[in-house]
Parts: structure tokens; C-alpha cells; sequence
């Protein structure tokens, strides 16, 4: 707004356009609105250009996994003379690990002994079948097996017959299928890049194939 300036040594008005108004830095008050809508242009723009357009991440928590493997217990399956039960399943998330670790109750059977009961310890690698767009539980490997009064010379027996029932089972049924968004974003032509536990998260890299 003009300044109005009275000049009584001629005794007339005289008007006067006001100097920019300066910020406390010293700058005129326009020069810094103008920087600070420049750093708020580049602090969405960067995330942007940084982001590789060719990747989608999905993220599941632990008690998402949990929702799909708990139903499917208790499994119970014959190997040889063995009858295996497993039960009470409990997912777990090791941070920076690419495996999902399913500790259960184990139930042991043989003929002419008594039942013998203990705790299993499996880990297990996502796997990504591009056909039906979904995540499966594949190369499940005993990590620990305790069943406390099973004969030294049956150890070996029992973990291999375990192992091998965790293996079919696990494998058969998806812990997720893409869906919504990701459905669309996740064509035929996505592969499973990078599977990480980040933040007890669980997160999926899919990245277009070469």
C-alpha cells in the first residue's frame, strides 16, 4: 500500500511507493515465501522421482500370516509306522530374516509305545506362484525338535517323517493372494524379487522381470 508522505517545506503531498517489506533474515518478505514453496516442491517431488516405479511392495503382519496357517490345524498324517500330529501353531517374525518361523505342539506315535508329546520349531521360505498371483509357504526345514523320552536311535526317524509332513502341508495352501491394488499392479510379468522381515513386517519385493 502507497505511503503518504506530507513535504511542508513546499507545501504539497507527495506519494511515495513502500520499500519491500523484509523478513527478519534480512530478505524481502516475497524472496522467502518464494523458497519456502520451492523446498515444499522438491519434498514431494523427490520421494517421487526416487521411487522405482518397477517395484511393488506388499507388507503382511504376523498376525495376517497367523489368520491363514492357524486354520489348518491340527494336522495329523501317517509316515511308515509313524502318526504325527501337529498343533497350536505360532507364527513368528525374526527381523531381517527371508523365512517365516512356525513354532507347534508335536505329537508322536508309535507302535507298542506310549504317545510322546514336545514342541516343533520350522522355518519356511515364501515362495511366489505366478499363475494364481500368490504367496506359498515352500522348503519348511525342522530348526528344533524336542520330544523329551524318544529312544536316541528314533530322533533321526522322527524329524525326517516331521519335516516331510511340514513340507506337503504347508506348501499345498497360499498364506496370500494378491488382491485389490495389488492384483492389478502385479502383472504376469512381476517376479519375486526380495521377500525381508522389516519392522516385524513381513514385505514382499516384486519387480518387473527383464
Amino acid at each position: 500500500m502507497p505511503i503518504c508522505l506530507h513535504s511542508f517545506g513546499c507545501g504539497r503531498l507527495r506519494t511515495l511507493a513502500s520499500p519491500p517489506t523484509k523478513h527478519l533474515t534480512g530478505e524481502p518478505l516475497y524472496m522467502h515465501s518464494s523458497k519456502t514453496w520451492l523446498i515444499l516442491i522438491l519434498a514431494i517431488l523427490i520421494p517421487i522421482v526416487g521411487c522405482d516405479s518397477r517395484e511393488v511392495v506388499v507388507t503382511l503382519t504376523r498376525d495376517e500370516i497367523q489368520a491363514r496357517i492357524a486354520p489348518r490345524f491340527p494336522i495329523t498324517k501317517n509316515w511308515l509306522v509313524l502318526h504325527v500330529a501337529l498343533s497350536e501353531p505360532e507364527i513368528f517374525l525374526s527381523e531381517g530374516a527371508n523365512q517365516i518361523g512356525i513354532n507347534t505342539r508335536v505329537e508322536l506315535n508309535i507302535p507298542l509305545l506310549k504317545p510322546i508329546s514336545g514342541y516343533l520349531g520350522v522355518a519356511a521360505t515364501p515362495r511366489y506362484d505366478a499363475e494364481s498371483r500368490s504367496l506359498y509357504l515352500d522348503q519348511a526345514t525342522v530348526e528344533r525338535l524336542d520330544l523329551p523320552g524318544l529312544m536316541p536311535e528314533l530322533q533321526d526317524k522322527a524329524r525326517t517323517a516331521i519335516e516331510s509332513i511340514a513340507r506337503q502341508e504347508f506348501a499345498k495352501r497360499p498364506i496370500y493372494e494378491l488382491k485389490g491394488r495389488n492384483l492389478k499392479e502385479i502383472t504376469a510379468a512381476y517376479t519375486l524379487r526380495e521377500v525381508q522381515v522389516q519392522n516385524g513386517k513381513l514385505q514382499a519385493t516384486f519387480s518387473l522381470s527383464k
